[in-house]
Formats: C-alpha cells, structure tokens, sequence
C-alpha cells in the first residue's frame, strides 16, 4: 500500500496551450449535481490574451510578465490544486519519423533510438533533451517519432512554471496536443496547414500518429505561392513514398473528436471550436493515467518520473506543515495553561490576603485537582512533542546543500537511525562530485556514499546519494 496515496488528494490536470498571442487552459470536472457518485463531465475552457513580445517563435522574451500573467490564471480561476500538461509552439522543436523492423523491440528497440539519437539528430546530445514514443500499430515496422528541444527553451518554461507554482507532468509541442484531439478520417493521411503569428507549421497526420512536420518562416505567411509550391512538394513527396492520395486541411477548419464534441456543444460562447484544439489535446493526455503515459514528454524526465517527483515534493509540504501546525499547537496549549495557572494563582493570592485564616473550601479544591489534571496533559503532550521527528529541519539541511546543476527528485528514509537516500540528475560529473563534497561537509551528515554508474554519460546523470543523520536526536521536538 502506498502511503503518499493515502495522505495526498489526487489531483486533476489541465492542458495549457501557450503561444505568442494568448494563453489557453482547458480542464475536465464532474458536473455540480447533486447526485451520489456523479461521473458525468463537463469541460472547462478559459482564454487569456497575453501582451505581444512575451513570446517569439516558441521562445520566450519575458520570463517575469509571463509568470505574472500565469499566476494571475491560475488564482483568478482557482486552479492551484491541479497538475498542468503544458503545450508550446512548436517553432523550435524537431520531430521525425524514424521506421525500424517489427522485430526489433524492447530493449533492442531502445538501443536502436539511442543510435538514432546520437547520429541523426542535427544537434549536440548535449544541448537537447530528446523524447521519443513508438507506434506499435503499423503495418510493417516499428514507427518512432523522436522529438528534441534545446535544453535552455525548456528551461526557461520550467523556470516560469516553478515561479508560477504550477506542477507540471510533461511539455509538449502543439502539434502533439493537436494529434491527442484533432477528428480525422481513419486511414487517411492528412496535410495540416497551421499558421502561426511569426511562422507556417505544415505536417502530416494519418490515424493520428504523426508523419512529418516542418515550419516555415515569416516570408511564406506573405508569399502564398511560395506557400503553395512547398505545400504541393510536400504532398507529392508523401503520395510518391506511401502510394496513395494526401488531404489538405487548414487547422482553422478543423474539428475535435467525436467522442468530445458534446463538451464543445455544452458551450455557447467559446468561439471556433479550432482554437481549442490544442489546449483540450493536452487536456486529453491529461486523463490517462498517471503512470501509463508514455508519450513524448519534452522535460529531462519523463511523465511518469515527472508525477512520482510532484507527488513527492506534495508530501514533502504535507509533512512539514503537520510538523508545524502540531508546535504551534502545544504551543497555544502552554500558554492557555499558564495564563489560567497564573489568573488562578492571582486569585488565591487576592483572597488569602483578605482572609486570615480559613478552611479550604470545596471549590479550592476541585481547583487545585484541576490544575492537577492540566500538570499532568502537559506532561504528556510534552512527551509526544519530544517523540515527533520534525523532518523539516533535515529537509531544510538538503535544500541548503542543493547546489547549481542538481535536481533532486526523491527522497526516502525509514527511520531517524537508519539511512537516508536521495535521488535525483546532475548535469554533469563535476557538478555530481561537487553536491557530494558539500553533503559530506554538513555538520548533520556523516556516511555519505555516492556509487559510480553512467560513466559513458556526460551531461543529465541520474544519480542516488545515501547517508546517515550524524545526531538523531537533532530531529526532534526539544
């Protein structure tokens, strides 16, 4: 049994469409019915025009407006308490189609995409991160789409979601979210025309499954001929290869899925219903299950590592506000009881004055049981306080030896007395051999052990660090 499924809530997801002009978030929920267990959905669908600049062909300009803008969304539309797959303009990001034979999967599967990775991508490994998803369903081979963005694109967005307080399971392009929730003919490949504010995206879908995509610059949204003849050479490149005819389709004249029209017709206001494929795509990745999706997530882990991280870091927050919310409780405990000890003391102080002698009357010694009785709950509550491990503390200690370079994603300990591990990448070697040298110079750790492995792998090392709390006893309540 997992404990972090007990404790945490788990949390919806919203799709996020971000591009130059606007910002759209779409989300499903339960309709408000009073109905017992109520499984009908509605759709939510917000759009927020954002000022121009902030965005330019897929990078962004403004890093500070642009996390205003997105906290403003987010607490305007009460959506804290929900992760974000987020889509951005595709403008910089690299996709292909790579076939390899039926019978190459698995772990041998695996090894072939990393060939294709190191010698056929048009960039350094070392300045991209690279995700790739494989169609099982074809016909005659394994279809790998394989898609890379350079590292300092995606984290500039990590940087503005993690500033937003938004947790985020995976980025993708919006060609991507529009495959998740585009309506197309089964069978049928399709030539997608999708015009940008600074750019001209063409690329083809069949059954859904990405074929090709390639973006065209600013010159071709004013030259239409120009357009027209890359458009014809693109579809008599793919009739020539795949014998068969090729559909164009503006993105403008596009249509959801069937099995989603009916939230589009629930409501009135939303415009064209084209607008919003990108934002409800996202949303639909949304709802697979957590740890099943293994779609192309543009992050340096993917989704399922990317959930285990927010779940995690949620159960982190949940203990250290237990920590505090129970000190703060013994806390205004102590001081009620001996504010009524006091006001007690003052008042036997105000009537033995008065009177010179006299027996001790009833009330006086219920009194004197009563405060008693206060001694000994404060006794005890004491007790429990010095039993509690405030794992705060040891947090806090980690946090402040996280140096530059390292992202940790988890974090496990059993008991004060026995060992402690994280887990997380470092982007490369030096800075790894760095963030040890600075946990085994904290005066609370001792037996820090760092094993060794990946040594072929330069940058983005997955790395696990165990060591044991020097004094135990520094964890708890004093």
């Amino acid at each position: 049994m997992n404990i972090l499924n007990l404790l945490i809530k788990e949390k919806d997801t919203v799709g996020v469409e971000i591009n130059d002009l606007v910002i759209r978030v779409a989300y499903f929920r339960n309709k408000k019915k009073f109905i017992k267990n109520n499984t009908e959905k509605e759709i939510v669908l917000i759009e927020e025009i954002i000022p121009k600049n902030i965005i330019s062909n897929g990078v962004i300009k403004d890093k500070v407006l642009l996390t205003k803008t997105l906290r403003n969304i987010w607490s305007k539309e009460k959506i804290k308490d929900k992760y974000a797959i987020i889509s951005i303009p595709e403008d910089k990001i690299y996709s292909n189609l790579f076939p390899f034979p039926k019978a190459v999967i698995g772990e041998q599967l695996k090894q072939a995409v990393t060939l294709a990775i190191d010698f056929q991508l048009p960039f350094k490994k070392d300045e991209v991160y690279v995700g790739w998803e494989n169609d099982l369903d074809s016909n005659n081979s394994n279809e790998v789409v394989i898609s890379a963005i350079p590292k300092n694109i995606t984290n500039d967005y990590m940087t503005v979601l993690n500033n937003a307080d938004i947790d985020i399971l995976a980025l993708e392009s919006h060609i991507a979210s529009i495959a998740h929730s585009i309506k197309l003919n089964k069978g049928e490949t399709t030539l997608i025309i999708k015009e940008n504010s600074e750019s001209i995206t063409l690329f083809v879908l069949k059954d859904n499954i990405l074929k090709f995509s390639r973006t065209l610059p600013a010159f071709f949204l004013n030259d239409r001929e120009a357009l027209k003849n890359e458009i014809s050479k693109i579809k008599n490149s793919f009739e020539n290869e795949y014998k068969e005819g090729v559909v164009e389709l503006p993105l403008t004249e596009a249509t959801i899925r069937d099995d989603y029209t009916k939230y589009l017709e629930a409501n009135n206001s939303i415009g064209s219903a084209s607008k919003w494929l990108i934002s409800i795509g996202a949303a639909i990745r949304g709802e697979i299950p957590k740890d099943k999706d293994k779609m192309i997530s543009l992050l340096p882990v993917g989704t399922v590592e990317a959930y285990k991280y927010q779940k995690i870091k949620t159960f982190i927050v949940l203990i250290r506000n237990i920590s505090i919310g129970v000190s703060i409780f013994f806390l205004f405990a102590f001081l009620a009881i001996y504010f009524y000890i006091f006001s007690l003391s003052q008042t036997i102080k105000n009537v033995s004055s008065n009177v010179i002698v006299s027996p001790i009357s009833k009330d006086m010694a219920e009194k004197e049981a009563l405060i008693q009785r206060i001694n000994s709950i404060s006794t005890v509550g004491a007790s429990i306080l010095s039993s509690t491990v405030n794992w705060s503390i040891l947090i806090d200690e980690i946090n402040s030896r996280v140096i530059s370079g390292i992202t940790v994603f988890s974090f496990g300990a059993t008991s004060v007395s026995e060992k402690v591990y994280i887990s997380g990448i470092a982007s490369n070697r030096e800075i790894l051999n760095k963030f040890k040298k600075t946990l085994q110079d904290s005066t609370y750790l001792t037996s820090v052990e760092l094993p060794i492995t990946n040594l072929e792998q330069k940058g983005d090392i997955p790395f696990s660090v165990t060591f044991m709390i020097k004094d135990p006893s520094m964890l708890y309540y004093k």
